[in-house]
């Protein structure tokens, strides 16, 4: 079989200018993309850079864009790409620095951001008596998320990563989801105030592209959403998207409707002066086009209070 890449080029430093490269290779018929960029290395261009280990679609070393989709190159195999004619595009991953060609720095990307949640277990003090045993289902979303590969293919989907780089991601915010639900570990609270900083857990805009990237099903952003509710159980809600979600509800809870005026001193936080006074000039437009509401002073819709019994309902259940 008979393949042609396109492959992406990039000598290293932060000036370089992106390119591409053009190979033709005689490839078995069961070949993998890693393959033909291992034989085009070996052959061909012995000055292409990639990245493999395992081989076997588990560790997410090799993870590239083929045809502009994720994959593990070391899987994805060339014949069906092949028959469609035309040729196969490589490329890095999205959202990913990179280093020289397909090398990406995976340090920046995801390693430090890992580092940054804590990631380790502080085990309760069991006073040198032994270990109890741990219900197995209270493992089950612990295990789960202990079988990410940190492939990085969330984070590729991420749409919040393009505009916000330093944003925590949720590979990493799945890695501190994995401590965070261990019945074992006694360091919760601590990390859901290093979780709530700004670039964590309330910068995920849940548009579930992650749970969509994820190749084990692991559901990323349904995790993310677990340490948010958590989160509001334990009363760590400082910063301002929490309490943007705790003001709308108590509006709509209270009167069956948005507060607009409430909604936005509440969010930027009733002690935060310099975030109000911020809030003074769009405040000042509203008055004089006559659309400013009067905050806290909001009436009731017709059937606020039936909306008021169901938000009742939904608290009490999920405590």
């Amino acid at each position: 079989m008979q393949a042609k890449f396109s492959v992406y080029r990039k000598e290293p430093g932060a000036h370089s200018k992106p390119g591409r490269s053009t190979y033709t290779v005689e490839l078995a018929d069961d070949a993998t993309v890693m393959d033909a960029l291992l034989k085009i290395r070996d052959e061909q261009d012995p000055t292409l850079g990639f990245r493999g280990s395992c081989l076997h679609g588990y560790c997410g070393d090799c993870t590239v864009r083929v045809n502009g989709k994720a994959a593990f190159s070391c899987t994805a195999r060339v014949a069906p790409l092949a028959a469609k004619g035309g040729e196969i595009a490589v490329e890095p991953i999205r959202n990913m620095p990179v280093v020289k060609d397909l090398i990406s720095d995976w340090d920046a990307f995801l390693w430090e951001k890992i580092d940054s949640t804590k990631p380790w277990m502080e085990p309760k003090d069991a006073d040198g008596a032994a270990e109890p045993q741990i219900d197995d289902k209270l493992m089950a979303r612990v295990r789960q998320a202990m079988s990410c590969n940190y492939c990085g293919l969330c984070d590729e989907g991420c749409t919040v990563l393009p505009v916000d780089f330093k944003f925590v991601g949720p590979a990493a915010l799945t890695k501190a989801s994995r401590f965070l639900f261990d019945p074992r570990d006694q360091a919760t609270a601590e990390r859901l105030r290093i979780l709530e900083r700004p670039k964590g857990m309330w910068d995920c805009v849940h548009c579930f592209e992650a749970s969509e990237h994820c190749p084990r099903e692991i559901a990323p952003t349904e995790r993310i959403v677990e340490m948010r509710d958590e989160a509001f159980k334990r009363g760590i809600t400082n910063e301002k998207v929490a309490r943007h979600h705790l003001s709308f509800a108590a509006s709509v809870k209270r009167s069956g409707w948005l507060d607009e005026g409430r909604l936005a001193i509440e969010s930027e936080g009733l002690t935060n002066v310099s975030g109000l006074m911020k809030l003074l000039p769009t405040a000042a437009k509203a008055i004089a086009r006559g659309k400013a509401p009067i905050p806290y002073l909001h009436p009731k819709r017709p059937g606020a209070d039936r909306i008021a019994r169901i938000i009742e309902k939904a608290e009490a259940k999920e405590k």
